[in-house]
């Protein structure tokens, strides 16, 4: 598509982002957009953007025909430049342009939260889907679903370009609505910045995501997701979340619903949605949900007190969009979150697969299992991510000596890292009796084989995840799913 560069120019004008533009601009169009100099053609316009980012990028870009760059610097006069005083914003800004801010044409949902995000997205695209079938786009950890195709990322929140071009995408195939998950690596590096919401729902946030790859402290964590809040019209926030005092007063001017687990008079100023008489067991949950004089009586094959929190988030949303009770009612029976609380049972060993890789989604998972299942003795199976917050492995290390009766340590996306190094800082915090493997396959079969009847074997993660981050490339894996299943089968 092509499109003028003065206007581009304008609008980044309007947001007093333009430092200068050298060179001569006037008349110019361009044909494509990226950050990638591999990806150039002639009629490119190219933006310098990242840590990365060096000159002999642009110079291969204005070598494969870019006719205008976007940088926060004049690296040089060979064509036109735009420099801006902030790069990632110019970028979500020029993505939006030239995708014709499809985004503004559908309702937005997004969802934020330590834990939860994508039970929480995968149950409200079932709730839009019950109600009309492909006409609802998914922005999820597993990948991008957008009516007609589907994309595996590698992102909770893709890059700038990708999101706009996957909402131009969702709205061309016909759909009204997009669901996505928002994390708060998004909002610090600007991939949403300027793009409004219709809802925004904040599940929870706990230590998690501090570190030198990802948020300086605690305080830039919870800003950036506050920052997101501040882009939607509507809020929904669990009642119980850390910080919720600071949350709401970060967010003075937004229509506010709390979900809360009582009648209490906290909050009383907001609006807010009743959860009550909850019943629990190893085949799903029901409960009554009460909202704005609905009163929803819910039903699900979804089990964990967690669960409760993301059923009602997404009702709530769902109403609002004034989706019928009786339909939210009829979705939520039976739901699948690929990678999420997967369970199995072989011989009367429950197996239970979990996407869960932090300090607040494992404990959920660990306590679930105790409450609901009530094991003769936990298996667990697990690692962690290299070039993450340092808190994690203390923390899993923690939850899995408190809660396991065996550990078992592998690999889990390393990195640059080193698997044993990082084991090792793990199995500090573990007095229980623990294995090393680092071959996950291998870890997982052993686990499995060393159970027997009335045991429970946790595998955590990974889920449906079929690589391994290891050293600057995915690296093929079955999933956790796919090694259970293939073990289940051969015996």
């Amino acid at each position: 598509m092509k499109k003028h560069i003065d206007q581009l120019i304008n609008l980044l004008n309007s947001y007093n982002l333009v430092k200068a533009v050298s060179g001569t601009s006037k008349g110019l169009t361009i044909d494509r957009i990226t950050t990638d100099s591999r990806d150039v053609c002639p009629g490119t316009l190219y933006i310098c953007k990242g840590n990365t980012f060096k000159i002999e990028y642009l110079n291969e870009a204005i070598n494969k025909g870019a006719i205008a760059y976007v940088s926060e610097e004049i690296y040089t006069n060979d064509i036109p430049c735009i420099s801006v005083f902030d790069v990632r914003k110019a970028l979500s800004i020029i993505s939006r342009w030239y995708y014709d801010c499809a985004g503004d044409d559908m309702n937005l949902i997004g969802i934020t939260g330590t834990k939860g995000k994508t039970s929480t997205a995968y149950i409200l695209k079932s709730i839009f889907d019950t109600e009309r079938e492909k006409n609802t786009a998914l922005f999820s950890t597993v990948g991008v679903d957008t009516c007609k195709q589907f994309y595996v990322t590698h992102l909770t929140t893709p890059e700038s370009i990708d999101v706009q071009r996957y909402y131009k995408e969702a709205k061309e195939n016909g759909c009204n609505n997009v669901v996505m998950e928002v994390s708060s690596q998004a909002m610090k590096y600007d991939r949403l910045y300027s793009q409004r919401f219709n809802i925004g729902i904040f599940l929870n946030i706990d230590r998690d995501h501090i570190g030198a790859n990802e948020h300086a402290n605690m305080e830039e964590y919870l800003n950036c997701k506050i920052d997101f809040l501040k882009n939607c019209d509507t809020v929904i926030i669990c009642e119980k979340t850390n910080k919720l005092n600071e949350i709401i007063a970060g967010i003075p001017d937004k229509d506010v619903i709390i979900i809360s687990r009582g009648t209490n008079d906290l909050y009383a100023g907001y609006k807010k949605a009743i959860i009550s008489d909850v019943n629990m067991n190893t085949n799903g949950t029901s409960f009554t949900l009460s909202y704005n004089n609905n009163i929803l009586h819910i039903n699900t094959n979804l089990i964990g007190d967690f669960n409760i929190d993301n059923v009602s988030a997404a009702a709530i949303a769902a109403l609002n969009m004034n989706i019928s009770p009786t339909i939210i009612e009829n979705a939520v029976k039976n739901i699948f979150i690929p990678g999420r609380m997967m369970l199995y049972n072989h011989n009367g060993i429950d197996i239970i697969v979990d996407y869960a890789h932090n300090k607040i989604s494992v404990q959920n998972l660990y306590e679930t299992v105790r409450n609901q299942f009530n094991p003769k003795r936990i298996i667990s199976v697990f690692g962690c991510a290299g070039e993450r917050s340092a808190f994690r492995r203390k923390d899993l290390g923690i939850l899995a000596d408190k809660y396991s009766d065996l550990v078992y340590l592998t690999a889990d996306d390393p990195g640059f890292e080193d698997v044993e190094l990082i084991n090792n800082e793990i199995k500090e915090y573990i007095e229980r009796p623990c294995i090393e493997i680092e071959d996950r396959e291998e870890a997982v079969i052993s686990a499995l084989n060393s159970a027997r009847e009335g045991e429970a074997v946790i595998i955590y993660g990974k889920g449906i995840d079929n690589s391994q981050r290891i050293r600057g490339q995915y690296v093929p894996y079955k999933s956790d799913a796919s090694v259970v299943e293939e073990w289940m089968n051969e015996k």
